[in-house]
C-alpha cells in the first residue's frame, strides 16, 4: 500500500513537473530497451504499481526510488546534476564550542 501524502503540505510546481519528466524518461528508456515493467519493476526492487507511479511522474514515490530506476537505466547523469563543490562546504566550522573539564555537565 503506497504511503499517504498529506494535502495540506502543498509541492512546489517546479518540483512536480521535474517528477513529472523525470516519470517520462523512464517510461521512454525503459521502452527503448524493451524491457517489460514487470522485469524492471523486480530489478529496482519495487511493486509494479510503484513502477507504474513512477512512470506517471506522482510525488507521492520516493526520490530514492526514482533515482534507482534512473541509475538502472543509465540515465542518471543526464537528468541530476551533481551539485559543484563549492555547495557542499560550509564557511562555519563548528556551532558550539567544545566542553571543557570546568562545565556543570561534565563527568
Amino acid at each position: 500500500m503506497p504511503k499517504r501524502i498529506s494535502d495540506n503540505v502543498p509541492i512546489p510546481l517546479p518540483a512536480l513537473d521535474l517528477m513529472q519528466r523525470w516519470g517520462m524518461a523512464i517510461r521512454a528508456q525503459r521502452q527503448v530497451r524493451k524491457i517489460p515493467m514487470r522485469d524492471f519493476a523486480h530489478r529496482i526492487n519495487a511493486s509494479l504499481n510503484t513502477l507504474q507511479r513512477i512512470e506517471r511522474g506522482e510525488h507521492s514515490v520516493q526520490a530514492g526510488t526514482y533515482l534507482t530506476a534512473m541509475m538502472t537505466l543509465g540515465i542518471m547523469d543526464q537528468l541530476c546534476i551533481s551539485p559543484q563543490p563549492s555547495l557542499m562546504q560550509s564557511s562555519v566550522e563548528r556551532v558550539r564550542a567544545p566542553m571543557t573539564k570546568d562545565d556543570d555537565d561534565y563527568f
